[in-house]
């Protein structure tokens, strides 16, 4: 009776420990606090925040080939020749087609350039984007990457580089990337580039993560590994940053083969493309990081010449105190060796058989029933209802793991001792290490220093049981820590979840702990710990939707549709429930818009005057088997306008007159779109190739950047605590036309 007392003791204290780990993993990524004293030499976060603050002004959406962005573009103008620089404006309309979507965005840009140190030589690029969307003033996206490349510039310019230093503040970013298409397609300073440092973000707060680089990354590495004071970095990421469309600007100069190191912020998603970023909301801790951490790697990179060649590295932090870098291929030799080793030590002590499936039961179970409780919270309470306080809602996935996992755990513990468990264990979570490293071969890094000491442990423990034992709580530390601070980051990225995505790493985090301490369980604990699960998931689910620092998105929309001669009020929240009193503008239904695949909110609204876009057609000239048509665009008060052609019409390039984009294979068969934005529109000449030479119909959306005076009751009714998020409240209209 003491020894199961003891156990359960020992049980309650690890599941402790494990949920007060996950509560404060977030300390792991979290960016130290901005110096109060700055020496000479060093990044000056207020005296970079006071620029972007007299570059904003007014703190006002500055969206691409606008008079807002004129103003925004000549106070930055202002401030690059107060540091002693020479800016240069570059010209350029540029249309760029999307890789992986039939969409060719296009807009008149104007770059800003300014270079310190030698004409000649190879050329380090530091890239920013000066335009905002049309939501928001946009303080942190890229008024972050702005401020930094400002003050890094007037470090530079009190020491010159012996190497040629650009700073790019490009236009267009926000729209379609056109400002850093317009800058490597035509600028006379591009072929000389054969470094780059890019700033970016997704939040307003949260570490300078350096997220993306070139491939093969090895030199990349090797110099952030040098530059950087405070790493937070993981290959991870780049890999995913591989895999999953982005429109960072990175997505254009890949192409160049230049070494590449991309930074971002990525805290508080919930004020990012929206009316909440700020300059008051831009945290100091990150601005102050991201400065810090982005002149250390100018100089850097300035100081040594980029290395030719090199292999794929796989790399982490470990809690923003180090980097761990390994080559791919050694590191994947070593995966397996250690796989082969421990498999083999399980044999011996024949924990392959229903040791190993019951370990592999316990991580399945867990993961399993995480998602289900993810389901049930959805059902309960619709939408992403965590996104004010996401920590509660992931506590809760991360306590019935831990239950379910212990639970089937202790039926383990029954029938197999020890030695066997922690075998099956580590047996496991390198078999799944070696599954996540195929498809994401970056991830190889995560499953190398535990799994090690784990194994060193179990050889040694038949000799030493005292050691093994340290080297066993070791392995389990280790990868706590790692996973922990991984988690942290998938949490923020992974804002409007799914939540239970987490699961497959948290269980496998928490299984080496949990298989040291699980044993039989009365039925009265096993209630004990459902119980306490439970009142945590109550917990989760009764937080609020919004606080002051976390707003909620709702944003308005007018859309008038002359395809099905209808008109509907829109609202898109991510489908949360409407609030209060809103039934009578209804009723509401759940639907998809003509123009856009996300699901909203519509009612119906009444048929309204709206502009009217046009495309008059300029030529018609057979092109082989198909047609080329070149068409005339006008606005028509519009703040931007858009050609779309639905799935199946053939329609091979677009953009503009001779230089046409070809759609790329990969964009695949959805619906075609040419885009344009800001006043170079006006009497733009674009370019459509078809493959046959049947006539075919299309669309002209229009949209305006403003919602009709008749929504002022929809606009009154909406709650302060939330705000337009991803985009302004606009007013649509489309217009079916033939070609």
């Amino acid at each position: 009776m003491m020894g199961q007392q003891q156990n359960m003791g020992r049980l309650l204290l690890a599941i402790g420990l494990l949920m007060l780990a996950f509560a404060v993993k977030g300390w792991l990524v979290a960016p130290p606090s901005a110096p109060v004293t700055v020496k000479a030499g060093q990044f000056d976060t207020g005296r970079a925040v006071a620029r972007l603050e007299r570059i904003l002004g007014d703190q006002r959406p500055h969206p691409v080939d606008t008079s807002a962005n004129d103003a925004v573009r000549n106070r930055l103008i202002g401030e690059l020749r107060a540091i002693g620089l020479r800016p240069e404006i570059r010209e350029a309309t540029d249309c760029r087609a999307n890789p992986r979507a039939r969409v060719v965005s296009c807009s008149h840009v104007r770059n800003v350039v300014a270079s310190i140190g030698p004409a000649a030589g190879p050329r380090l690029l530091l890239n920013a984007h000066y335009d905002s969307t049309p939501a928001g003033p946009g303080a942190a996206d890229d008024g972050i990457g702005v401020a930094t490349l400002l003050e890094v510039a007037g470090q530079l310019r009190a020491k010159p580089p012996v190497r040629p230093v650009t700073f790019l503040f490009n236009e267009g970013e926000e729209y379609g990337l056109n400002g850093a298409s317009a800058f490597a397609r035509h600028d006379p300073l591009a072929p000389s580039v054969d470094s780059l440092i890019n700033i970016e973000s997704r939040g307003v707060s949260g570490a300078a993560t350096m997220f993306e680089t070139n491939a093969p990354n090895g030199p990349a590495i090797a110099a952030y590994a040098r530059a950087t004071r405070r790493p937070n970095a993981n290959s991870i990421s780049t890999d995913m940053a591989a895999l999953i469309p982005n429109t960072t600007d990175v997505q254009v100069f890949k192409e160049k083969g230049w070494m590449t190191l991309s930074y971002a912020i990525i805290g508080n998603e919930t004020r990012y493309h929206s009316p909440g970023d700020t300059v008051a909301t831009l945290d100091r801790g990150s601005a102050a990081q991201m400065g810090s951490e982005v002149l250390a790697a100018t100089r850097a990179m300035v100081e040594a010449p980029r290395a030719e060649g090199g292999s794929r590295m796989v790399f982490t932090d470990i809690a923003g105190l180090f980097l761990i870098a390994l080559p791919l291929l050694f590191a994947a030799a070593l995966l397996a060796a250690l796989l082969l080793v421990t498999l083999f030590v399980a044999r011996q002590r024949n924990a392959l058989g229903r040791p190993l499936l019951t370990c592999a039961a316990a991580w399945t179970g867990a993961v399993a029933a995480a998602a289900l409780a993810a389901t049930l919270f959805n059902l309960i309470r619709p939408g992403a209802f965590w996104r004010a306080e996401p920590l509660p809602a992931y506590l809760a996935i991360y306590a019935v793991i831990i239950v379910v996992e212990t639970m089937i755990l202790a039926r383990l513990a029954l029938t197999a001792d020890l030695d066997r468990r922690r075998a099956a264990a580590w047996t496991l979570t390198l078999l799944l290490g070696v599954l996540a490293s195929v498809i994401l071969p970056g991830a190889t890094i995560y499953f190398l220093a535990a799994p090690g000491l784990a194994l060193a442990a179990l050889l040694i423990m038949p000799r030493s049981g005292r050691a093994g034992a340290t080297l066993i709580a070791a392995a389990a530390l280790v990868q706590l820590l790692m996973f922990a601070q991984l988690l942290a980051e998938i949490e923020m990225l992974l804002v409007d979840g799914p939540l239970w995505a987490v699961a497959p790493l948290a269980a496998l985090a928490t299984l080496p702990v949990l298989v040291e301490v699980a044993g039989p369980i009365d039925r009265r604990f096993g209630t004990l710990m459902v119980g306490a699960a439970a009142l945590v998931c109550v917990g989760a689910l009764s937080i609020p939707r919004t606080t002051p620092i976390r707003p909620g998105g709702l944003t308005l929309d007018y859309l008038r549709d002359d395809v099905e001669k209808r008109a509907d009020w829109s609202v898109s929240n991510g489908m949360t429930p409407l609030p209060a009193g809103w039934s009578r503008f209804g009723p509401w239904r759940k639907a998809e818009l003509r123009n856009s695949t996300s699901k909203r909110w519509l009612a119906k609204a009444p048929l309204l005057p709206l502009p009217t876009p046009r495309a008059q057609v300029s030529s018609i000239v057979p092109d082989g088997n198909g047609r080329r048509i070149t068409l005339i665009l006008h606005r028509g008060g519009f703040d931007t306008m858009g050609l779309r052609f639905a799935k199946g019409v053939a329609v091979t390039a677009m953009g503009l007159g001779g230089d046409a984009q070809v759609i790329p294979t990969a964009a695949g068969k959805g619906f075609s779109l040419l885009r344009c934005a800001g006043r170079g529109c006006d009497g733009l000449s674009v370019e459509l190739r078809f493959a046959d030479r049947r006539p075919v119909k299309g669309e002209l959306i229009g949209t305006a950047f403003a919602l009709p005076p008749e929504s002022a009751p929809l606009v009154a009714a909406r709650p302060a605590s939330h705000i337009p998020h991803y985009a302004p409240n606009s007013s649509v209209r489309i217009i079916p036309f033939t070609l």
